[in-house]
């Protein structure tokens, strides 16, 4: 590809995919006959988890990429078969059978059938998808006009097939649902509400009102013998709220129509039932959201319906079976949880809730809730419609409760929405380095903190008699299940403290270990024998056992005089040392004795003195009892590989050189190869791999720890069946292989300078013992909540939770100073809630002190558990707003200032006024807007708010003082974006720009400016000096200058096409990185020529002509890219440390990525290439695919035509596709390596290394 070298080119990589599920489905997607699974589909991804019933734990399988926009998703399954298969509509136009492949971990397309173009049309099939629940046909359904039928057969081998379409369409009509009915052995049968939009209009050329017009229940039956869809039409309409449909099981027929506060029982064939909802105390309507049937024994079924506000309700039908007829239709109030996309239930009595803008939640069913004494509604007190609404309010409403029915029993973190994100990077006393944490608006009402991390769990904390420098942990017998015996050494003091473990830690005083010296490693060798290893010699101990009794028998072997031994690495059949002389020895283990045989010869190292030493554990590999080679680092900057294989044995192999002195190495195998791992003095932490025969470092792979020299040791990670690795810097990591890759995750909540695995059955298996300061500390690795011992490898990060009070809109981060530690880091959040009635008292403010006052008296107490569980009371054309000070480091709220009624806020920013005498002084700004309203958009006043921020002054004042009032200004139009300029508040309102110095009782405008072609200024950006960037809601990005001679605002340059702006950031002074409503990301930048007239020739740009109802000049754009996310916010930094600067940006669903800038031409070429042949690669045509040259394209979407949604992609790589190389076969990525002149594994090193440069 051709690279234009005056260009920026990213590399865009999603770190967290969107958590906004669109639908979730339970099924047997594994086969397995006796468990259940469930698959979560977002926009751009599916996941597959999986429920343990004996813990009520969810955990992921596996998460795919769909590269394509899911719109449905659902089950089908073959007669006679025990395995589910998905069905999936989508943007490409095809209509997408997918079948989890357990050999391959992943979701293979067994259909791909094509039945519209590609894109989102309201009269493309798609959006509704219906499957028969005989599994006999599948329907998929347009917005308007047109549906499509699928019959499903198994062919001649017993597998599915999919017939041809049958279509049905109608002229002027729009779908607003479909469901498929359960008809038994008749022909299958969908049902929809649909409106008759042509109909609508009178002949006077008016439309009714939508809330008084009926909608029809239109049925679609697929005659199978004449292979025809047959349309029935409803002769009766149905009310206009009717939204949503729930098919009854076919012993009963017919279906449920929900609608507001009512549910109509509907029948091709039978009459009408009627049932009024039940109403939550306090409001006036119940709508039903979503539905799920659970089967019991037999024809026993109930039905859980949610409503808008998270209520729950359970539908049960007495059906006379004798007469085919409904007696009665039952609706009681069940329990309250989050409003939800999506309910499901399992076999094993679990209920997943698919929470819509919180947590996923996980419940376990108490009890059914048959004897419950809530309100109870029957359908047989209600002959028509009209009746139900002659029934008293007071005899059909409830009053929500805790739950009763329901226990919550796991929750799955999610992060939709963002509303907006920051990187914050803050130092802490107990580590030197930086710690760098995300924190984003998300959840409805928190602020969450993301952290690269995994979670331990202290079990242990014991103070110690000696000042520790290592730690060792052994068994005594090869058999035993636990580590027995706990070495602490101490080369402050010379001494060795031998401690056992069981129920109580307590000192070992016959252990025959060396006491008065301090130990370098201790092994438990050959059947039952322990090694000690310390300065001055080796000590063997032999233990037999006799008449319940252990005795101890032990042997020394001592170097020559004046030389000690400094390093030494050991396995259960090897011991090899290094001693002061430079020298190498190395001894072997009797099989018969367990005695230590020396080889003859020793080995000089000519690199200098020996720094580091390690041979491959035998408890890792059981293939391979010895390990091969040994790894020796000297203070030469080198390391080198010495055979010891019987026929070439201490013969150094390979060399290689380092950027620093090894201070620890560690040999790990890993399936058929084995891993060196080298900790460094300078904190760079080196992985090589070694060949098996020839000895040959190859493949290294770098990444920096910390400040500290790294320290390695290997443990054991059971629950993944392998070995890791624990490197300690200036802070504890832990290593595994995940996904085919090796990473290394940091240990949060603890801060261990040394440690050894340890495996015990009263911590519940294997564990890490370590040394903080004077204490010993055991740990396990554990989940956030720390209940259970276990690594989770699926996600990167560990989020901490701040419950907010309202819905967050915007934040601002006051990091410390440069030389402050973050102990008053503080984060200022603006929140506003739409149509909801605050119970909480307006704080007191001088221009707001009557209207407070009046409510502040006799206020009762608020019970905040009630309004989180339940939330606030709803309310029309109402707002509640707050300003809340978190303290970032205690994860705390220290101040609320409540909003008058219904004023919402909407913009926040912090500066320093420069005509103020007082240096350093910071201000808060807060813009607000009174009685806004939608559809139309109405408000009738605005205001700023100002507020001093009292950070020095805290340690003496109450917590509540942090931001003090000052005044409050009245503007004339919304101040939806505000910054700081210069020392002033630049405000952009409407389509115009405003400049605000710090007045006594108001703020004073000093400039103001009218661009006459921007519509609503949403969005501000300093450049520096005196160049601002202005997002337009609807006109997208324009440059604009201050001309201080003028006192005016002036746009030189603007975008080359109309933008929804959502997000803005600057990256230099000539450009900027944003993104739009519709899910694109953009670089713009303004050309040099214009760029250099603006600063030096600005009276001749200053009046220049506009062009086509825009400034005079346009912007060049250089980057194009689409995420099908909207982005909410950009932050320039690193996730990792020591990391390359990069774009972090957050997506509204929840998505989290970045963008990393490409530094050579050499490497843009070829990722570029690659990214090209991938492409071939997972090629969309499903007809020509062949498995030898084609891999699985999930939705059959051309991924150049995803990534090009609204513009053709420019400059970016997509960092997810070129990720997939690591799925490709062996030969696929020999084929693909030979034409880009790499090999597989340099490749994979390449698309490793640009993972690591900025994220993990």
């Amino acid at each position: 590809m051709s690279v234009d070298n005056e260009s920026l080119y990213l590399y865009n990589l999603t770190i967290k995919h969107p958590s906004s599920c669109i639908a979730s489905i339970v099924g047997q997607f594994l086969g397995n006959k006796k468990s259940q699974e469930i698959i979560l589909a977002n926009s751009t991804s599916i996941e597959l988890w999986k429920a343990d019933s004996n813990t009520g734990k969810l955990e992921k399988i596996y998460q795919q990429a769909s590269f394509g926009i899911i719109q449905g998703i659902d089950k089908i399954r073959l007669v006679g078969t025990q395995k589910d298969y998905v069905v999936i509509t989508s943007d490409s136009g095809k209509l997408v059978v997918l079948e989890f492949d357990i050999e391959k971990l992943q979701f293979v397309p067994l259909f791909q059938e094509p039945h519209s173009k590609n894109g989102l049309r309201r009269t493309s099939p798609g959006e509704y998808l219906c499957v028969d629940p005989h599994n006999r046909a599948i329907l998929i359904g347009a917005i308007e006009k047109n549906k499509l039928v699928y019959k499903v057969q198994s062919n001649d081998e017993g597998k599915l097939e999919l017939s041809s379409p049958l279509e049905t369409f109608s002229k002027h009509t729009l779908t607003l649902q479909i469901c498929a009915m359960d008809t038994g052995f008749e022909n299958p049968m969908f049902a929809a509400i649909e409106c008759d939009y042509n109909a609508r209009q009178q002949d006077n050329g008016e439309e009714e009102d939508a809330g008084e017009a009926s909608l029809l229940l239109n049925y679609y039956e697929l005659d199978q013998g004449l292979n025809h869809v047959v349309k029935h039409k409803s002769n009766e309409k149905i009310p206009g709220s009717s939204s949503h449909l729930i098919p009854l099981p076919d012993f009963i027929g017919g279906l449920l129509v929900c609608s507001k506060s009512t549910i109509i029982y509907a029948h091709p064939s039978k009459d009408k039932l009627y049932l009024p909802i039940p109403i939550r105390s306090n409001t006036n309507e119940t709508l039903i959201v979503n539905h799920v049937i659970h089967r019991l024994k037999k024809n026993n079924f109930f039905i859980l319906v949610q409503s808008q506000l998270g209520d729950c309700f359970k539908i049960t039908i007495d059906h006379d079976e004798v007469n085919e007829s409904i007696e009665n239709i039952n609706i009681t109030y069940f329990d309250t949880i989050p409003l939800s996309q999506s309910l499901n239930i399992f076999k094993s009595g679990f209920l997943f809730a698919n929470v819509a803008t919180n947590n996923k939640l996980f419940y376990q069913f108490e009890k059914l809730g048959d004897d419950n004494n809530n309100t109870t509604l029957q359908s047989c007190n209600f002959s028509d419609y009209n009746s139900i609404f002659e029934l008293d309010i007071s005899k059909r409403s409830f009053k929500v409760a805790g739950l009763e029915n329901l226990a919550l029993v796991d929750i799955m973190e999610t992060l939709n929405p963002i509303t907006d994100g920051a990187l914050i990077e803050t130092l802490r006393p107990e580590v030197p380095d930086p710690f760098k944490q995300l924190t984003a608006l998300s959840s409805h009402s928190y602020l969450k903190t993301l952290t690269h991390g995994i979670s331990t769990n202290t079990v242990v904390s014991s103070p110690l008699p000696i000042k520790p420098t290592a730690i060792h942990t052994t068994r005594i017998f090869a058999e035993s299940a636990n580590d027995e015996y706990l070495v602490i050494s101490s080369t402050l003091s010379s001494q060795t403290l031998v401690l056992s473990i069981g129920e109580v830690v307590e000192e070992v005083n016959d252990s025959q270990f060396v006491t008065n010296e301090p130990t370098i490693n201790v092994q438990q060798v050959g059947k039952s024998s322990v090694v000690q290893i310390y300065s001055n010699g080796i000590r063997h101990i032999k233990h037999t056992m006799r008449n319940d009794t252990i005795e101890k028998k032990y042997t020394d072997w001592y170097p020559p005089a004046g030389i000690s031994i400094i390093q030494a690495s050991t396995n259960n059949e090897q011991v090899i040392i290094g001693l002061s002389n430079r020298e190498i020895c190395y001894f072997e283990i009797d099989p018969h004795d367990d005695q230590l045989v020396e080889y003859q010869e020793r080995l000089e190292m000519s690199g200098g003195s020996i720094s580091a030493l390690a041979i491959s554990s035998s408890s890792i590999s059981k293939l391979q009892r010895k390990s091969s080679y040994a790894i020796v680092g000297c203070s030469d900057e080198t390391i080198q590989a010495i055979s010891l294989k019987p026929h070439n044995c201490l013969e150094i192999v390979t060399l290689q050189a380092l950027s620093a002195n090894s201070s620890s190495i560690a040999m790990v195998p890993h399936g058929y190869s084995t891993s060196v791992h080298i900790g460094m003095e300078n904190g760079l932490y080196v992985r090589v791999t070694i060949d098996e025969i020839t000895g040959k470092l190859s493949d290294t792979r770098i990444q920096f720890l910390g400040s500290k020299p790294v320290q390695l040791s290997v443990i054991g990670l059971p629950q993944l069946q392998q070995n890791g690795l624990l490197a300690i810097s200036s802070r504890p990591w832990i290593g595994y292989y995940s996904k085919g890759d090796f990473k290394m995750t940091p240990l949060l909540n603890t801060n261990i300078s040394n440690g050894a695995s340890f495996y015990s059955e009263d911590i519940g298996g294997e564990g890490i013992v370590g040394i903080d300061d004077n204490n010993l500390i055991i740990l396990t690795i554990s989940n956030t909540d720390g209940e259970e011992s276990g690594l989770n490898v699926n996600d990167d990060f560990i989020i901490n939770s701040v419950k907010l009070r309202y819905l967050p809109r915007k934040m601002n981060v006051d990091s410390p100073g440069d030389n402050e530690i973050s102990s008053s880091s503080y984060i200022y959040i603006i929140e506003s809630e739409y149509g909801i009635t605050s119970p909480f008292p307006v704080t007191v403010l001088p221009d707001n002190q009557k209207e407070s006052t009046n409510e502040n008296i006799d206020t009762p107490e608020i019970d905040q558990d009630y309004y989180d569980a339940f939330g606030f009371e709803r309310s029309r054309h109402s707002w509640a707003s707050c300003v809340e000070v978190i303290d970032f480091n205690n994860q705390e709220i220290v101040q609320t200032i409540e909003l008058p009624k219904n004023e919402s806020a909407i913009s926040l920013c912090r500066l320093q006024f420069e005509s103020q005498q007082t240096k350093n002084q910071e201000y808060l700004i807060i813009g607000t807007t009174q009685d806004q309203k939608f559809l139309p958009n109405s408000y009738s006043n605005n205001y700023l708010y100002t507020f001093t921020i009292n950070k020095s002054s805290n340690k003496n004042k109450s917590q509540n003082e942090i931001l003090e009032f000052v005044h409050k200004t009245e503007l004339d139009y919304q101040p939806t974006a505000i910054i700081p300029f210069n020392g002033r508040l630049l405000v952009g309102m409407s389509n115009f720009l405003r400049l605000y110095d710090l007045g006594q009782r108001q703020l004073l405008r000093k400039a103001s400016s009218n661009i006459e072609y921007l519509k609503n200024i949403i969005r501000l950006t300093h450049q520096g000096g005196s160049r601002i960037v202005v997002g337009d809601s609807s006109m997208s990005t324009t440059f604009v200058k201050y001309d201080s001679t003028e006192n005016q605002f002036i746009p030189f340059a603007d975008d080359i096409m109309k933008r929804q702006i959502t997000a803005l950031v600057t990256l230099d002074y000539d450009t900027i990185i944003g993104g739009d409503k519709f899910g694109n990301i953009f670089v713009s930048r303004v050309p040099e020529t214009i760029s250099q007239q603006s600063d030096k020739d600005w009276s001749l740009l200053r009046y220049q002509e506009s062009y086509l109802n825009g400034s005079g000049s346009r912007l060049k754009n250089i980057c194009e890219f689409y995420l099908q996310d909207i982005p909410t916010s950009f932050t320039k930094g690193s996730l990792v440390m020591g990391g390359k600067e990069s774009i972090i940006y957050t997506g509204i669903q929840g998505t989290l990525g970045l963008l990393l800038p490409l530094s050579t031409e050499n490497e843009v070429k070829f990722l570029g290439d690659l990214q090209l042949l991938l492409r071939k690669y997972f090629d969309y045509n499903f007809d020509d695919f062949d498995k030898d040259k084609n891999g699985y394209n999930l939705l059959g979407k051309d991924h150049l035509k995803f990534r090009s949604y609204y513009n053709p992609v420019k400059n970016v790589m997509d960092g997810d596709l070129i990720e997939r190389f690591y799925e490709l076969s062996q030969s696929m990525k020999i084929r693909i390596g030979t034409e880009l002149n790499r090999t597989p594994r340099e490749i994979e090193k390449k698309i490793s290394e640009m993972r690591h440069r900025s994220a993990f």
